[in-house]
């Protein structure tokens, strides 16, 4: 009864209508307006364009999240680009100069082929590379119009938008709402004229945050850093990885990204690589000379995406993981970093470094009838089959793990 609500609720009029004109206009030759140029490119094709694509990105540093920077995406092709998932990516150029990158992942399964964002695990939120301005909007457009060509993909899903990204206002008109409105719990630093600005604020946490630094220092005092790419930071991602699994294995979480090794490579890979123009900033607390915490963050556009924290099992009774976060905001503040994003969801541990609040939507949008059923698993299925295993018994979540 539940999916049949659903399924009532989400083919609404404007998904059927765009579904049946999208089916007869496939395979139509596309028509350049008012000098755009829409284009879609992949395998070694993509490479061609990858300096373009970073000019575009050095011209318009916030354009986009740091899970959509060329190099983060040219390496997450290299481990997780497969026959049954390809990396398209659609640009548009006006005048010749490129202003637009929509890098995709194209999905076979067994409902169809569906369009997200390239990136997925690793990318947390999606966003078009865009330059600013009046007629985003129309590029936005176009290079929709370019996917929706592509007869092969029934479904387009828009996860992770910002309510202030440069697609989210495009995709509430064109899509449909995917599940309940998350919202992620954002620290504005510019808020603050300084660190001790910043430090005089009553936050929840400073006080016990103190009392552990100083526990920390009986223990042989503690050492923090934050590291760039490079073999370091490769190290400390895969410690951050085993971290991970060992906490999640203890709770009977399933956590489906972190048991797919190719998501700890890539990130290792990237980590090590000092010539990729990746913002890759991991925060290092250690005590007494041994890693206690490590959160891996990225650095964009003046904000701190906060990606994974961890903590190691020996330090858990002491919660170095607070610790090293109020250490990452101090070092945002210094640093100029107009805002430390945890994202969502909005935890309470979250909450209580946060000043303000930003929404987070989820949109799908039917390209073609196979869609439906595409819709249907992505909106309910899915979310239904991982409530379920949540409320599971902790031995049989362990166990169906394994």
């Amino acid at each position: 009864m539940e999916a049949i609500l659903f399924l009532q609720d989400a083919l609404v009029l404007d998904q059927l209508i765009y579904a049946a004109g999208a089916a007869l206009t496939r395979g139509r030759e596309k028509a350049s307006a008012k000098g755009i140029e829409v284009s879609t490119y992949s395998g070694p094709q993509i490479h061609a364009i990858a300096p373009e694509w970073r000019a575009l990105e050095a011209r318009h540093p916030r354009a986009g999240t740091a899970f959509q920077s060329c190099d983060l995406i040219l390496a997450w092709e290299r481990h997780f680009a497969s026959a049954r998932n390809e990396l398209r990516v659609i640009t548009v150029r006006r005048g010749g100069e490129l202003v637009l990158v929509w890098p995709l992942a194209i999905e076979t399964a067994i409902f169809g082929r569906m369009a997200c964002w390239a990136g997925d695990p690793i990318g947390q939120y999606g966003d078009v590379i865009a330059a600013g301005g009046a007629a985003r909007h129309e590029w936005i457009e176009a290079a929709f119009a370019e996917i929706g060509r592509q007869d092969d993909i029934g479904f387009l899903c828009l996860r992770g938008l910002r309510a202030d990204s440069a697609i989210a206002a495009w995709a509430a008109r064109r899509g449909i709402a995917l599940g309940s409105v998350a919202e992620t719990p954002v620290l504005d630093t510019t808020a603050y004229d300084c660190l001790d600005g910043f430090l005089a604020e009553d936050w929840p946490l400073a006080k016990r945050n103190a009392k552990r630094m100083r526990k920390f220092d009986t223990l042989g005092g503690m050492t923090f850093e934050i590291v760039g790419p490079g073999p370091e930071a490769a190290a400390l991602v895969a410690n951050a990885f085993a971290f991970k699994r060992e906490w999640l294995a203890a709770r009977g979480h399933y956590g489906r990204a972190f048991n797919d090794r190719r998501m700890e490579e890539c990130l290792m890979e990237f980590a090590g690589d000092a010539s990729a123009s990746s913002g890759l900033a991991v925060s290092h607390l250690a005590v007494n000379g041994e890693t206690a915490a490590i959160e891996i963050g990225f650095r964009r556009g003046g904000r701190h995406y906060a990606y994974m924290g961890t903590f190691a099992p020996d330090f858990a009774k002491h919660s170095p993981g607070f610790v090293v976060t109020e250490l990452t905001i101090r070092d945002c503040v210094e640093q100029g970093i107009a805002e430390y994003d945890p994202l969502p969801p909005a935890d309470d541990y979250k909450l209580a470094w946060s000043n303000a609040r930003i929404a987070v939507h989820d949109y799908g949008i039917v390209l073609g009838w196979s869609g439906y059923l595409s819709l249907a698993v992505t909106a309910w299925a899915r979310p239904a089959a991982k409530k379920l295993f949540e409320r599971l018994p902790l031995k049989l979540r362990q166990k169906l793990r394994k």
